[in-house]
């Protein structure tokens, strides 16, 4: 019987550590990350400890990342993929209400995994960097949404920018609205977004006294 030899690229670390018998993918390793990062915060992301609940060794994490530092740079581009891309791609194929749908879509989301990305990225440079990437692409579609509704260019990108920290205010609170609440706080913000200029109370008051004439005289 012919025996027939396969050669198998040396990779870094493989000197050190075995590929283990499971065989686990960076996938399974990052989605582990992402479970003990939302349930636990940022001291969860150690290779022992992930280890230990995927009942594997070191030796897998080290096969998959060069150190903590990469692992945690794939985590991060993870929550961006999930938290971001992936929330435009399926507001894109919404055929209706584009705005709308965003907001629904944010404010019903779970906040454990937002909630700790931003407490990381008050004390790591890495973590600030792609959470301050992550803010600029919101505002951006967020801009573009409103536009496509009728709001004034002018003043889009002020509002995107109320809407995220609408969005953050509510994601980082520790009060969750009841279900009926927080269809009004959706339907509110939404019509408040779309306003023009001109609807507005104090834009309104100030256009009117801006028109009235003056009954002021002179001073001698």
């Amino acid at each position: 019987m012919d025996m027939h030899i396969i050669a198998i690229p040396e990779r870094q670390y493989s000197s050190v550590w075995k590929m283990p018998d499971n065989r686990l993918g960076p996938a399974e390793w990052v989605n582990a990350g992402l479970k003990a990062l939302a349930k636990s915060g940022l001291s969860a992301l150690k290779a022992d400890t992930l280890a230990k609940k995927l009942g594997v060794s070191r030796g897998s994490f080290y096969w998959h990342f060069a150190d903590v530092s990469a692992f945690r740079a794939a985590i991060l581009q993870r929550w961006r993929e999930i938290m971001l891309e992936n929330i435009i791609e399926e507001i894109e194929r919404v055929p209706d209400d584009r705005l709308e749908a965003l907001i629904d879509r944010a404010f019903a989301a779970n906040s454990d995994l937002e909630s700790a990305v931003r407490a990381w990225a008050t004390a790591d440079p890495q973590a600030r960097d792609a959470v301050e990437a992550v803010d600029v692409e919101r505002i951006r579609y967020l801009r573009k949404l409103l536009i496509e509704t009728g709001v004034d260019p002018s003043v889009a990108e002020a509002r995107a920018r109320i809407m995220n920290w609408c969005y953050l205010g509510y994601a980082l609170s520790a009060n969750e609205l009841d279900d009926e609440s927080l269809k009004l706080v959706i339907r509110d913000l939404t019509q408040l977004a779309r306003l023009k200029v001109q609807e507005f109370p104090l834009a309104a008051r100030a256009s009117t006294a801006a028109a009235r004439p003056s009954h002021r005289q002179a001073p001698p």
